[in-house]
């Protein structure tokens, strides 16, 4: 179960194209990325959404860096840097970078409580 205030995306489908750019951007290697693409969105915080076509933004942490990742009516369509996202944030519904990001990617890293 994912805290308050994450989503579990892990679920969703994933388009060639996002497993693409996710090995080129993370180098992941080819033969597991579409696992740790899986683990990585299974903890993510929502950035905003598209009202043009729907698309939610979601930040997710793999290998200590910051990934956001586009999805799109259960589809992941592409993966980003955090770098390559800051300036499509307007798109996204976003007019400044996120508060308090130390905390935010703390409460990515950090293990769930367990019940």
């Amino acid at each position: 179960m994912v805290p308050h205030g994450q989503h579990d995306y892990s679920t969703v489908r994933l388009s060639r194209h996002a497993l693409e750019r996710f090995v080129e951007r993370f180098a992941a290697q080819p033969a597991t990325a579409a696992d740790e693409l899986r683990r990585a969105l299974a903890r993510t915080r929502r950035l905003g959404r598209n009202p043009e076509n729907g698309a939610i933004a979601v930040l997710a942490l793999y290998r200590e860096r910051a990934l956001v990742a586009i999805v799109q009516q259960s589809a992941c369509l592409t993966v980003l840097t955090w770098n390559q996202f800051v300036p499509r944030l307007a798109e996204f519904g976003r007019t400044k970078l996120p508060r308090k990001w130390g905390r935010l990617l703390r409460r990515l890293a950090d293990e769930p409580p367990s019940s």
